[in-house]
């Protein structure tokens, strides 16, 4: 199982609570309490269900452990140096700075977007509004 008996115990708890203190208004003490101890034990079974489950997905054994490697050479040793690249960044930067950096826009086939021009109703002839109006209504019947 993936946890321990720790997760079941906190889910059954939480769901005590709520379920007492949601009880509590409608029915008397002893009621609210039973329904409670009902709750606890579900939850504590829902627990294991959901334990089980996300065992079966992260794919993890007993054996393993939690987070532990399948190989237990790995991640022991950290390495904190980063390869020199100072010279070829050099070299692209001064590429850059001399309009060398990227191929004209023209010859990677690029063409900014021209959308078609919004007509404003606003100094139209309103005759013509009117017709347009009446064209559109009679396409819709």
């Amino acid at each position: 199982m993936l946890g321990s008996v720790r997760w079941n115990l906190a889910l059954a708890g939480s769901g005590m609570l709520l379920t007492f203190w949601s009880s509590l208004g409608n029915n008397g003490f002893a009621v609210s309490g039973l329904r409670s101890m009902y709750a606890f034990i579900a939850f504590f079974v829902l627990g294991y269900l959901i334990r089980f489950i996300l065992r079966a997905i992260v794919g993890t054994t007993p054996a393993d452990g939690p987070g532990l490697p399948a190989d237990p050479g790995v991640g022991g040793q950290v390495d904190l140096s980063t390869p020199e690249a100072g010279e070829d960044l050099n070299d692209l930067l001064k590429a850059q700075l001399e309009g060398k950096g990227h191929p004209p826009a023209e010859a990677a086939g690029f063409e900014p977007f021209q959308p078609k021009k919004i007509v404003s109703t606003q100094n139209m002839d309103p005759e013509a509004l009117a017709n347009a109006i009446r064209h559109l209504s009679d396409n819709k019947e």
